[in-house]
């Protein structure tokens, strides 16, 4: 065998295993959040821990962080525009802002994305989003500080501040077990 034919099987080796952990990735996203699992989300629950502190700002440039929701119940999604599965639920947060924003939910997508506010409005008005602000995080300090694996990664924060509970990859939002679920969290206080 040339060292051509070499170097050429060893790429082909590598894009299987690349296609490998690709296919496997997804498929442990949809068995995770899959339908059958607490209404389409499987809620990673643990005690209530405090969420580490990081700034990021709204669209207007001013610096923000978690505290500026105090009293809320926060469902923190942090995403990027160029995020497939972020696409995918974006309708749906949007639409759980706009089902529980006024009985005291904060849905607070932060953006990730390098190019600040411009990929954002695009975004936001590619797929026709009504309901949410935009905040932004070029520097990625909400991934850092929180230590996320990949995007979309959202934390339920309760009204003190503390994580209840963390969803990594796409989910159904504004089904109506998850309507329930919140309502029923908020109702609590």
């Amino acid at each position: 065998m040339t060292a051509m034919q070499n170097q050429s099987s060893l790429r082909w080796r590598w894009i299987a295993v690349l296609a490998i952990v690709a296919l496997g990735a997804t498929w442990a996203a949809r068995s995770v959040n899959s339908p059958a699992r607490q209404g389409g989300i499987s809620w990673v629950t643990e005690a209530p821990k405090p969420v580490p502190s990081f700034s990021f700002t709204d669209q207007d440039g001013k610096e923000l962080s978690l505290a500026d929701f105090k009293g809320k119940m926060v469902v923190l999604d942090v995403w990027a525009t160029w995020c497939t599965p972020c696409r995918a639920e974006f309708p749906r947060l949007d639409r759980l802002q706009a089902a529980l924003g006024d009985q005291g939910l904060a849905v607070v997508p932060v953006s990730v994305d390098l190019g600040g506010l411009k990929p954002v409005d695009k975004f936001y008005g590619d797929i026709g989003v009504k309901a949410l602000a935009k905040y932004l995080d070029p520097a990625s300090a909400s991934a850092k500080a929180l230590g996320l694996r990949g995007l979309p990664t959202t934390l339920i924060i309760d009204r003190d501040g503390n994580e209840i509970a963390r969803i990594e990859g796409e989910a159904p939002w504004d089904s109506p077990d998850t309507l329930k679920r919140f309502q029923a969290m908020l109702a609590k206080g």
